[in-house]
């Protein structure tokens, strides 16, 4: 049974993620997201015929997994737990994180903010639901992005999830403390 054309666009986001994490955008090229993803290269350029398609699946792919991670925080009912599962999120991928940096990282890299964006305004929405105004809920949210980001930029910059773990410990702290 012949696979479904979504499946091949999604391998091949896939792949082209996991290749601009670990070696960067510039220097992932279609050979190797077709080798990456199992596909012949010529199948690569029917879905990113430029680098700046590759660029942009990029950051959707990661914009789509950032959502679909979102729904499942969401998933607990509870804003706090699902601000305190986006943090633990990180430290899930920690060892990637201090190899590569986060997907986010790769995301600007790439040249796209939407990514951010939308994780600010997930963020933000949660800190609402706390109790928090708009423009308190807003600036919480960038707090707790900048801090988390900035932990594992740290991290990967020293080798070592240890400047990570203790951001999220503190933000983990500082989320379950929050009141309007």
């Amino acid at each position: 049974m012949p696979r479904n054309p979504s499946d091949k666009r999604e391998r091949l986001t896939a792949a082209a993620i996991r290749l601009a994490r670990t070696q960067g955008l510039d220097a992932t090229t279609i050979a190797a997201i077709a080798a990456e993803a199992g596909v012949p290269s010529g199948s690569v350029y029917y879905y990113f015929k430029t680098k700046d398609d590759v660029a942009a699946g990029v950051a959707q792919g990661i914009a789509d997994a950032l959502a679909a991670q979102a729904a499942e925080h969401d998933a607990i009912g509870d804003a706090k737990a699902a601000l305190t599962a986006f943090l633990e999120s990180y430290l899930e991928e920690s060892t990637t994180i201090v190899e590569f940096g986060t997907v986010l990282s790769t995301a600007a890299r790439a040249g796209y903010s939407g990514p951010h964006e939308a994780t600010l305004e997930w963020l933000a929405e949660r800190f609402s639901d706390i109790g928090f105004a708009e423009a308190a809920a807003s600036a919480r949210a960038q707090h707790l992005l900048a801090g988390v980001e900035g932990g594992s930029a740290v991290a990967s910059a020293l080798g070592d999830a240890t400047p990570l773990q203790r951001e999220v410990a503190q933000l983990t702290r500082w989320v379950a403390n929050a009141s309007a």
